[in-house]
Parts: structure tokens; sequence; C-alpha cells
């Protein structure tokens, strides 16, 4: 995730070479690139977390504040990832962290379009997506490298191997994804329904004024947006687990992959959402991720939805929203807005990683 409000009101394998696809395991290149607190840890075990901004520990106003130092990824230390980590007791229990993140990911960017992308095209609805913008075309750095050109899918599959060769095995795996492929069908329906009524005055959509015509598209598009997230999460569980298909090791430990809240659910009056009807469809997208991821998988599902959106026109919602997230902030930075901004503030942050330790333990 990586978008604030006001810019985007957010089986089958086909057997291929192997030898075309095998990935280098390499302890040198791919050994993680730990903080210094994790080197003082001397560990035994690694906690890997994937995902989109959130797992990177995004916001628009940490953003806003460390653009003159570069955008250092120690600037972004406080996402759900590095809080879910403490709740591991990384000191007692010897536990690294590599963190995966990448701001802005899809699930097809995810993937990438190299060797990877090609072996899974018939498993996912991956469209080629070159991987990570934030990092290869804005050339920002990560927590994580993840060397030469690879996705991080990519890099994953060779960082478990490399871990469990090195005597460090990945013995947790988080994932979150699939956010930024709804902002972007979010940013599509909003430019095509405001090109058709400039132009027509109407919206193949229908609908009696522009902001009707853009939930009718949205409504439209959830089916097979849907269908294309999942899809794409259940082909990267898929190579995680399948590992030693793609020239790594086949991953058997535990995955946590996070549902999604709804930020642009009721943030100010408890009767009126940003954007009308998203709680239901963030409902459904959580309802059917979790079928894929656990009962395929046999990953665990942790679902922030019922935390951050509570139901039944109270109060609840929109201060846990204006509490939680930066869907109320206000506030500048040198000029920049800090936002509104669909990403969580430091609490936020920490009521995601609770989640995941109640529902999904340690």
């Amino acid at each position: 995730m990586q978008a604030t409000y006001g810019s985007a009101v957010r089986s089958g394998f086909r057997t291929v070479c192997l030898a075309a696809i095998v990935l280098a395991l390499s302890a040198l290149a791919f050994a993680s690139t730990a903080s210094a607190a994790t080197k003082k840890i001397n560990p035994t075990q690694t906690y890997l977390a994937m995902g989109d901004s959130l797992a990177f520990g995004y916001s628009q106003q940490l953003f806003n504040e460390n653009e003159k130092l570069g955008e250092p990824p120690t600037g972004f230390e406080h996402g759900y990832a590095n809080k879910y980590w403490t709740k591991l007791k990384p000191y007692e229990q010897h536990v690294a962290l590599t963190n995966q993140g990448c701001p802005g990911e899809t699930t097809d960017s995810m993937i990438g379009n190299g060797p990877l992308g090609a072996a899974l095209e018939m498993y996912a609805e991956a469209h080629g997506e070159a991987p990570c913008a934030y990092h290869y075309t804005d050339g920002l750095a990560l927590h994580h490298e993840y060397g030469g050109t690879k996705s991080q899918l990519e890099s994953t599959l060779e960082q478990i191997a490399v871990d469990s060769a090195t005597g460090v095995p990945v013995t947790t795996l988080s994932l979150n994804i699939g956010a930024n492929d709804e902002l972007r069908q979010i940013k599509k329906c909003e430019a095509e329904v405001g090109q058709e009524w400039s132009t027509e005055g109407k919206s193949k959509y229908g609908g009696s004024s522009p902001a009707e015509s853009f939930h009718f598209c949205v409504a439209a598009n959830a089916k097979p947006l849907f269908e294309h997230i999942l899809k794409n999460i259940g082909a990267s569980l898929f190579a995680i687990r399948e590992g030693s298909k793609f020239g790594g090791v086949n991953y058997t430990g535990k995955i946590i992959v996070q549902g999604g809240y709804d930020p642009y659910g009721s943030v100010f009056t408890p009767e009126h959402e940003l954007l009308e009807g998203s709680n239901a469809l963030a409902a459904l997208l959580n309802q059917e991720e979790k079928k894929v991821v656990e009962e395929k998988f046999g990953a665990c599902y942790a679902n922030p939805q019922p935390l951050f959106n509570p139901q039944g026109k109270s109060k609840r919602e929109p201060e846990r929203l204006q509490k939680w997230t930066n869907m109320a902030n206000t506030t500048e930075y040198e000029g920049k807005k800090n936002g509104p901004d669909i990403h969580p503030t430091p609490a936020g942050y920490g009521e995601l990683a609770s989640v995941m330790f109640m529902q999904c333990g340690s």
C-alpha cells in the first residue's frame, strides 16, 4: 500500500525446464542484511516478513519526514513486522528479522516478470509486472535488498533456502498483499468514470451522478479483482510451500497471512463510509482469502477488519480509524500534507501485530 486517500479516492502447473528457473543459492550474496539490533542476537531462527508498505512500515508522514535523508529504511522500523518480531522475544529466542516489504507492491509485482513468474503463469494471474518499483524504479532502499533484478517472491525463495543451509531457518513467515491491486482498480474506475461523464454526460456503469457511477464501477469489477488477488496469493504460497520445484527448498513452517482493514469505512461519522459499501467488500475478500490460505496451504489467517471496522453504526469505527490510520491526519511537514493516508499510525501498526499474535500466536 503506497497511496493516500487524496490520490486514490485506496490448478494446474505447467512443466517447464527447471534449468531455466533455477534460483542460484549464495549465502554470501543473499545473507540477511540484518539491523544492528539483530546482529547482537546470535540468531538460530528467522522471522521473514513479506508484503507491501504495511510490512515495510510506511506512512506518508514518515515519508515526508525522511525525504531529505534519502528515505533510509531505518526511518520505517515501526511497522507491523517489527512490532510482531518483538512479540517473538527475539533476544530470548534468538530470532532474526528479514523484512522483505516493498511499498506499492501488488500481487503481480511480488511474483515479478522473471523466471519464476514464467514458471507460475499457468497457476497465477500475474501479468508480467516488473518487481518492486519503489526500489528498482524510484531507487529507494529496502530493509532487505533482493539482489539483481529479482522479485520479492524470488528473493524469498532464495532466502528460505539460504537460511536453512546456514543454520538460521525461517520458522515464521508472514504475508500481506493485495491492497495495491484494489487501489489500482479504484483509480481506474475514478479515471474511467470521470472521462465518461466529462465527454458523454453519463457512464456505461449507470448512475445519475459521477459518484454513483464510480460506486457501480467498483462493485462491477470487484469479483474479477478478488479472483485475481486470490489466485496470485495462492500461486505465491504454492511456490513457497513447493520451493524445491523452483531451485529452492520446501517451506513447511508457520505462515501467517494478514487480511485487510477498510480505510474507506466510516472515518468521520458512523452513518457514512467514505467509499460506499467498502466494508462489505473488504469482509467478502477477507472471507474468501481465509479459505484459500488456511484450507489449501495450512496458513493462519489474521483478520484485523473486525477490530479496525467494528460495525453497528456506533462511534467505535470512526474513533478507531482516526486513531489507528492516517485517514484523518490533517498535519503537514514542511508544506507537504501527511494525509489523508490509508496507512496505519504507529498505534495502528501495533494493533495489526497484536491481531497476528492473538489469532496466530508466536
